[in-house]
């Protein structure tokens, strides 16, 4: 019995050991990743396109639930992007706020008469407003539908080639769209979407839709969201977008053929995963029709976001994704291990299922067996000491390493906030890390009819100024 038991535990381990040491494998490909595109780019004719009437025009959709707080300084930022051809498509889906109302003063809308096809089905559109400032911007006003059915609606409203979509408590830096939109215009014939890198501005400071300085949160719980999007944004997309099994791209920051949109359905409704489904619907479409189907990544095209300040924000946000991600690994359960979904199929999909969907059951496991076994005095603390401490030390280094890259190829120079991310990361392995398992693991029981547009109380976490 204790033998077995001994085992257990030295398994559990192993399996968090080698999660840690998968993260690092994928941490020193997107170096290799980074450093080979900042060189390739660093002559680039990025100036060129900016001034080009031949760039490809672009519709910036944004789905608005009750987003009052941030709309407005949303759109000034996008109005001032650095792109030569766009408009920007709100699609306000039912708010009982006052969204509308700020969009009406901050843009001056008027009603219009905008036809447009109803290509994809959607809730009734009421009216379509625009801008009678210089700016290019609609207002899509509809009856409530859920997220996927408010893309739907701006994907129907939009006419232009290419679309991006985006989230209302988005703030984009000038280039980049611009910097995104060069991956189509490198491959217009196989690029069907391109995803970008997504921050927390939570204490950074904003004025007039711009991000101005970037700054640490003052709170722990922030600061180690801060730690968990260079994690994912800066150590691990740039190698699975290099291996072409990037299987996410993000609903806060994506770039997608229209028509390849509209051939697979636009978004689906009620999905709590809709960002990573639509990746994954994009992916077989085209692997199935022999079409184009190349899903990038562009780490320096930066979008930052407001990330939850509080616990309770939190946790909702990450039992909503969890469950997201659950609905769609049943929905797309045939692509493990399958030749036929190439790159996706053999590597990118097993290791969603591994990493992101039993490591944290197994880490649950961890957390509760081995101490409790120690404790029993099944297992002694010679066998479950070093390797916990070897596990806690990759937790560190993985993080150490995307501060590495983060100032090299991000945007974070200061040594004090560098030093004041290696503490937290420490903390983070302490604490905030066993939260996040456990909500996860929460996120297993639900009612999967139960629709949740996933709005989060936006607090204004950014010092805005103007």
């Amino acid at each position: 019995m204790t033998g077995t038991i001994e085992f257990v535990n030295i398994a559990i381990l192993a399996f968090f050991i080698f999660t840690q040491a998968h993260i690092s494998a994928l941490a020193v490909l997107s170096w290799r990743s980074l450093r080979r595109y900042t060189f390739a780019t660093r002559h680039g004719r990025l100036a060129g396109l900016i001034r080009s009437d031949n760039a490809p025009t672009l519709s910036l959709v944004i789905p608005a639930y009750n987003e009052g707080p941030g709309i407005v300084e949303a759109v000034r930022s996008m109005a001032m992007l650095h792109y030569p051809r766009f408009e920007i498509v709100v699609v306000n889906d039912g708010s009982t706020d006052d969204t509308v109302a700020r969009m009406h003063e901050a843009f001056r809308m008027r009603m219009c008469h905008r036809p447009f096809d109803q290509i994809l089905r959607t809730e009734p559109v009421s009216a379509v407003y625009e801008s009678t400032l210089p700016i290019p911007v609609l207002l899509v006003d509809k009856t409530n539908g859920g997220k996927g059915d408010a893309v739907n609606a701006g994907l129907n409203v939009a006419r232009n080639e290419y679309v991006m979509v985006t989230d209302a408590d988005i703030v984009l830096e000038e280039d980049a769209v611009i910097r995104a939109m060069r991956h189509f215009v490198e491959d217009r014939e196989h690029t069907v979407a391109v995803g970008g890198n997504i921050r927390p501005i939570n204490g950074s400071v904003v004025r007039r839709g711009k991000v101005i300085e970037v700054r640490l949160p003052k709170r722990l719980l922030e600061r180690a969201q801060v730690l968990e999007y260079l994690r994912s944004f800066l150590s691990a997309r740039p190698a699975w977008s290099d291996m072409g099994a990037l299987v996410l791209v993000s609903g806060a920051f994506g770039i997608f053929r229209r028509d390849s949109l509209i051939d697979v359905g636009g978004f689906r409704l009620g999905h709590l995963g809709e960002d990573l489904e639509l990746t994954m619907r994009l992916h077989r479409q085209g692997r199935r029709s022999k079409g184009p189907h190349r899903v990038v990544y562009a780490h320096d095209a930066v979008a930052w976001t407001e990330v939850p300040s509080g616990p309770r924000s939190l946790r909702r946000q990450r039992i909503r994704w969890h469950r997201g991600l659950i609905q769609v690994l049943w929905e797309y359960r045939s692509t493990m291990f399958n030749p036929h979904d190439g790159a996706v199929g053999i590597v990118g999909w097993p290791s969603y299922i591994l990493f992101e969907f039993l490591a944290p059951m197994v880490e649950a496991a961890g957390w509760i067996v081995v101490p409790a076994s120690v404790a029993l005095g099944l297992v002694s603390w010679t066998t479950a000491l070093p390797l916990f401490l070897i596990a806690i030390s990759l937790g560190l280094v993985n993080s150490i390493i995307a501060l590495f890259l983060d100032e090299r190829f991000g945007r974070f120079r200061s040594a004090r906030a560098t030093s004041r991310l290696l503490a937290d990361a420490l903390a983070e392995q302490l604490g905030t890390r066993q939260r996040t398992v456990w909500w996860r693991i929460r996120a297993l029981a639900w009612n999967p009819r139960k629709k949740e547009w996933g709005e989060m109380k936006r607090e204004g976490v950014a010092n805005l100024s103007g």
